[in-house]
């Protein structure tokens, strides 16, 4: 893309300056982002796949380190003959008053018996001016899945930003780094390691809070809230007394979820009694128990809630049947007259007449036969076609009484339509 502006038109000038990549930042990449291996066959002829140097080892061991160039290898016990693996890092410096992280692909491929093959290719160059503006020049991507579909014979050229270069300059950056003044004196120093360095610099530049957390030396919570921006804006104030205690964060994901856990139960998050808990663990377990009981507590009278309006709109529907019964003399079949009425035929007779709400279905009335006051089934009957829609026992098995028990209803149906008519 063209530049369009001032700040663009910088980043193109400076992007024509930089030097080629020096020795050591290749080798540094080598040894701490690349695996390192030796293939042992069975006989116990083990090949250190970095110097391809030859020798014996026992075969209880699972890491060795290679007699001539002193790498330190895991152990694969394997036939292969070739290796293969690639990674990202990158090295962070100025330019022309810019910040810049410039991120590599390192590839390193190596025959069983030879020196490790390497080849370093520059992929993307972020750019950074003191107001926390940034610009991109990369690798032309080509179209695909994979994240690494870049034109390798390319030029880096002014790109739209796009969140493969972002995911791809969060990786192992070279610890001998420079940065703008402003940075240093916002507290950059010292090791970046685990840390995204876009996100870290861009905090560095627009949020006070990053700063703060940054020269206090809280550098694992940095890393954590660097990467959950949402749980940094709702935990601040908690933090802040955290910073103030001189409290000790065992595991900071774990305080996040305790934080948001007094939240819920409505405890001060400015109070250090519950933010600074003695054993994190333990006060976790106890608030989410808590928590777990306010859930349950919401839950029902949620149900409630719900209840008082299905009620409303049951007495609506079937208020004309209350009180309608009849019987043979044996058998008493009588209307359900309320939705507790409903639910409790359902949990007797374990069937779904109150969980699948038959109460608010307009079409049909349900009743409940029964012999000296016990349960023998329950009956649907539709208020279209007047006729028995089903009935059923216990575990929705037919009883004896089942037959009977229709007719019965089937007889009193002239009961049933005079009720409509009211």
């Amino acid at each position: 893309m063209r530049p369009k502006t001032r700040f663009q038109y910088d980043v193109v000038a400076a992007n024509e300056k930089l030097l080629q990549l020096t020795e050591a930042p290749i080798e540094w990449a080598y040894q701490k982002t690349i695996n390192h291996y030796a293939y042992r066959t069975a006989s116990g002829k083990t090949t250190c796949m970095d110097c391809g140097h030859q020798w014996s080892t026992e075969h209880h061991s699972k890491y060795v380190r290679c007699p001539k160039c002193n790498a330190y290898l895991k152990i694969k016990d394997t036939r292969l003959r070739t290796m293969t693996d690639k990674s990202y890092f990158s090295i962070v410096s100025t330019q022309d008053g810019l910040q810049l992280q410039r991120i590599f692909l390192m590839e390193v491929k190596t025959v069983k018996g030879s020196p490790a093959q390497k080849s370093v290719m520059e992929i993307a160059r972020y750019w950074t001016n003191e107001q926390g503006k940034t610009a991109v020049t990369a690798l032309k991507r080509t179209m695909g899945f994979y994240r690494d579909t870049f034109v390798r014979d390319g030029n880096l050229e002014l790109r739209y930003d796009n969140e493969v270069y972002a995911y791809l300059s969060d990786c192992y950056v070279y610890p001998h780094y420079e940065v703008l003044p402003i940075l240093k004196r916002n507290g950059l120093r010292g090791s970046i390691a685990d840390m995204p360095f876009q996100a870290l610099i861009q905090g560095l530049l627009k949020d006070s809070r990053i700063e703060t957390l940054l020269k206090t030396g809280r550098k694992r919570e940095l890393s954590y809230f660097l990467n959950h921006q949402r749980e940094l804006d709702a935990c601040w104030a908690s933090l802040r007394i955290v910073l103030r205690h001189n409290y000790k964060i065992a595991d900071v994901s774990l305080w996040v979820d305790y934080i948001r856990l007094l939240d819920k139960c409505g405890k001060d998050l400015n109070n250090a009694f519950y933010v600074c808990p003695t054993d994190l663990r333990s006060s976790h377990d106890r608030f989410l128990k808590m928590a777990e009981r306010i859930r349950e507590r919401e839950e029902k009278e949620r149900q409630r809630q719900i209840a008082i309006q299905n009620e409303a709109r049951f007495k609506e529907l079937k208020e004309k049947f209350f009180g309608l019964s009849f019987t043979d003399g044996t058998i008493i079949v009588s209307v359900l007259e309320s939705i507790q009425e409903y639910y409790n035929e359902g949990k007797a007779m374990h069937h779904c007449v109150g969980q699948s709400e038959y109460f608010l279905k307009p079409h049909s009335l349900v009743f409940s036969a029964r012999i000296d006051g016990q349960r023998i089934e329950t009956v649907e009957l539709s208020l279209k076609t007047f006729q028995v829609i089903q009935s059923r026992g216990l575990c929705n098995k037919n009883t004896k009484h089942h037959q009977h028990i229709i007719n019965l209803v089937h007889k009193n149906v002239p009961l049933v339509q005079q009720r409509m008519l009211a």
